[in-house]
């Protein structure tokens, strides 16, 4: 049985188990965006630097995330739930709206992102026109439309073949995974590309925007990135104990990505070492192991890594839906078949833009707008305001302990707004402070600030 967002799962059904959970999670985040973040992180200072933000920015970074695993694992709420307790029963419904953008968002980006690396795996298996072709229109459409269907079919089929999915694929990974890695290093030869610098700060532009990639964009980068694995919720509400739904998430994640980032940023230096170009789009390790004769490898690699990840975002974005639409009568199956259809013409507008580069790293700074001040506020109610302790009001559709104003915390939804004006600020005016101090870091403190002075005054009226 599927659960919709606003429903508890009990705990007869709570069958996802530690092992699961860490299965799950390095399947969700094995996918590749996260080669071709590792080689934006590259970027800033070489392998050096990329080691820096790969084993101490994002572990850290992953900390905050994975305690909401522990809300979820406790309530045996969905991500969209357990917010509610901050926002309100209705005023949850703001949160579920960016949530959607978030979930949505990156299964569009996964998608491109996949096709892009299909393209090139078949230009050198089999002659056909890749990304960077002119002529590659009909290819990358058709790419994209088969990671689609894939992603679409399994997204349908609900939490358990999901579950399934996820540890087939978990399996695959570190068995292809290890030998694509072992022909790759070998093929490169690691020790001769440790001393590799950029001998300039580099740079990506799209629209109006021109993007330094600095330390502290990078940062801001990779807490977006981490934060906005928004499904965390909808999964470890399946979990079998607080254990399994917070750590099992935390180190799933954590070692797919020390691996695939790594991967990510020494195929981008290996391209700069041997062409004198940095270019993170040409970074793909498949390549290599194309040129190897194992183009079979490279498709299975990749095709697995966008599914696994983009079904679990469109199942989580129903859950977005049937929040939103609470009061509706729509079946949890028709807003799962919606999302996945929605996907499919929204994944081709990134073939409009210019600069993929730029886009990816617009897109993470959007997103990052949204998901910093959200999770904060969220993880500021839980362990300060309410001390670790939400009751099954959590569930209600009227009244309870979280209807608060006509279902309304309106402190919660003015902090969530002024923080994503926060982050942008920072982010886009204040670019000096950004530089040195991040924006993330700014707008976690104030948004903290400003919800609980607005949360006193508001108790304190009532």
């Amino acid at each position: 049985m599927e659960y919709s967002a606003f429903e508890k799962v009990p705990v007869k059904d709570r069958s996802f188990s530690y092992s699961d959970q860490f299965a799950f999670w390095f399947g969700a985040t094995s996918l590749p965006a996260a080669w071709y973040y590792g080689a934006l992180m590259a970027g800033w200072q070489g392998i050096g630097g990329a080691l820096i933000l790969i084993f101490i920015v994002n572990t850290l970074s992953l900390l905050p995330w994975a305690y909401l695993g522990e809300i979820a694992a406790k309530s045996g709420a969905s991500s969209m739930a357990i917010v509610r307790p901050a926002f309100g029963i209705k005023g949850s419904i703001v949160p579920s709206i960016f949530y959607l953008v978030m979930g949505i968002g990156w299964a569009v980006v996964n998608v491109f992102l996949g096709a892009i690396a299909l393209s090139f795996i078949f230009k050198l298996w089999l002659g056909w026109p890749s990304y960077l072709d002119s002529n590659n229109l009909v290819y990358m459409i058709s790419y994209i439309f088969m990671v689609c269907l894939l992603q679409g079919y399994f997204a349908v089929s609900g939490h358990q073949i999901l579950k399934k999915l996820q540890w087939i694929a978990t399996v695959l990974f570190i068995l292809l995974g290890m030998y694509q890695t072992y022909v790759v290093f070998s093929h490169w030869g690691v020790s001769s590309l440790l001393s590799w610098r950029p001998d300039k700060i580099l740079t990506a532009a799209v629209g109006p925007f021109n993007y330094r990639i600095t330390f502290a964009l990078l940062v801001d980068l990779l807490i977006a990135y981490n934060w906005t694995w928004e499904f965390i919720g909808d999964f470890s509400r399946f979990a079998k104990d607080k254990k399994a739904g917070t750590w099992g998430p935390f180190w799933g994640a954590n070692i797919a990505q020390y691996w695939w980032f790594l991967v990510g940023a020494l195929a981008v230096v290996y391209l700069s070492v041997t062409t004198g170009q940095y270019s993170p789009l040409l970074a793909d390790p498949s390549s290599t192991t194309v040129s190897l004769g194992l183009g079979w490898l490279a498709a299975i690699i990749v095709l697995l890594a966008t599914v696994t990840t983009n079904a679990a975002n469109i199942y989580a974005s129903a859950l977005g839906f049937s929040n939103i639409l609470i009061e509706k009568k729509v079946s949890f199956d028709s807003l799962l078949k919606f999302s996945a259809w929605l996907v499919v013409p929204l994944s081709l507008v990134p073939l409009l833009s210019a600069s993929f580069v730029g886009f990816y790293i617009f897109f993470l700074d959007f997103v990052g707008a949204i998901v910093v001040p959200l999770w904060t506020i969220t993880l500021v109610d839980y362990f300060i305001i309410h001390k670790r302790n939400y009751t099954d009001d959590i569930f209600e559709k009227k009244k309870g302990r979280y209807w608060y104003q006509n279902g309304w915390n309106w402190p919660a939804v003015i902090s969530l707004l002024a923080g994503t004006i926060i982050y942008w600020l920072f982010a886009y005016v204040f670019i000096n402070i950004r530089q040195s101090v991040t924006a993330t870091i700014p707008t976690i403190i104030l948004v903290t600030i400003i919800y609980l002075k607005l949360r006193h005054k508001n108790v304190s009226k009532i």
